[in-house]
């Protein structure tokens, strides 16, 4: 496995408390940033997914014994049901649920093991980046696995160069919020056909492969796609507020691409044009680009 080092801020959390199965609290959380080199960014072999060499060596450690198939995968969906608190710095969501998966696949919510989760929650799963947040506590509820995420304030030695989240949490307080997606990294244990139950409930469940025993191990927060004009005035907005600059606007961009998010279950119909994503991420790039130009020279 080759050793690709990164420089990273990396998170000091409290003790981790006793946790059980699907359930991950704190009773009282805290979030230090504190600056170090983290261990050695890395492709994880059997997924080709980057993530530091100690979160490659504990999923390999994981897998051993499991079904060749049972491959470590990410999660990805758009977040329907926000609720932030601007003064706390959080946000409660869903981040995934028993839908139907773009790989064909129903993960259940109620079979997820958080217990060895590190708290960390990052942008995009990028590990070259600072973390966005802390998360608070995780649980099932319902058809969805709910989180709480804590977003720290800008340290004071910081300086004026942005700060990741506070721009993320920028965007997802917007009118129209970006950067509302969620991912989750697992691994799974056990999967199965669909009962007689369930596909009474749910009948497209037939012959679906339902994951309902897993490891979780990451959790992100990724962007969406969304109305162009209203990404721009986000953007255009959160320059002028010291939120973003071009580097960080350059990350969200590289991060959308990676990560378009759809709807697996809501196919468009043939009937309704299609849209090139590729047009619309240039026509915000452009519409950005020339906003920023605008900031700097009244800066200047």
């Amino acid at each position: 496995m080759p050793l690709r080092p990164f420089a990273f801020a990396h998170c000091a959390f409290p003790s981790r408390p006793p946790s059980r199965l699907g359930v991950f609290a704190v009773s009282s959380p805290t979030f230090t940033m504190k600056l170090k080199r983290f261990d050695n960014v890395v492709e994880h072999a059997a997924s080709g997914l980057r993530m530091p060499e100690a979160l490659a060596r504990r999923i390999e450690a994981l897998s051993r014994g499991l079904p060749a198939d049972f491959t470590y995968r990410r999660l990805a969906r758009k977040s329907d049901a926000l609720t932030l608190d601007p003064g706390e710095r959080t946000d409660v969501s869903v981040i995934t649920t028993d839908a139907i998966d773009r790989d064909g696949e129903c993960v259940l919510p109620s079979g997820g093991d958080w217990s060895g989760y590190n708290r960390v929650v990052t942008f995009a799963h990028r590990y070259d980046q600072l973390p966005v947040g802390s998360n608070w506590w995780i649980r099932p509820k319902g058809t969805g696995l709910v989180a709480k995420t804590h977003y720290p304030d800008r340290p004071a030695d910081w300086g004026a160069a942005p700060w990741l989240p506070s721009a993320i949490l920028h965007l997802m307080q917007q009118p129209v919020p970006t950067c509302t997606g969620k991912s989750i990294g697992f691994l799974p244990l056990n999967v199965r056909q669909a009962s007689s139950e369930e596909i009474a409930r749910r009948p497209a469940l037939r012959g679906v492969p339902m994951i309902d025993r897993w490891v979780g191990v990451e959790y992100a927060v990724v962007p969406v796609p969304c109305n162009p004009d209203a990404q721009m005035q986000a953007v255009a907005k959160g320059m002028e507020l010291g939120l973003l600059d071009r580097k960080l606007m350059d990350l969200i961009a590289e991060a959308s691409r990676e990560w378009d998010i759809g709807l697996p279950e809501s196919p468009a119909p043939a009937s309704r044009p299609r849209i090139d994503p590729e047009a619309i991420r240039g026509q915000i790039m452009r519409h950005i680009r020339e906003t920023f130009g605008q900031i700097a020279g009244r800066v200047e």
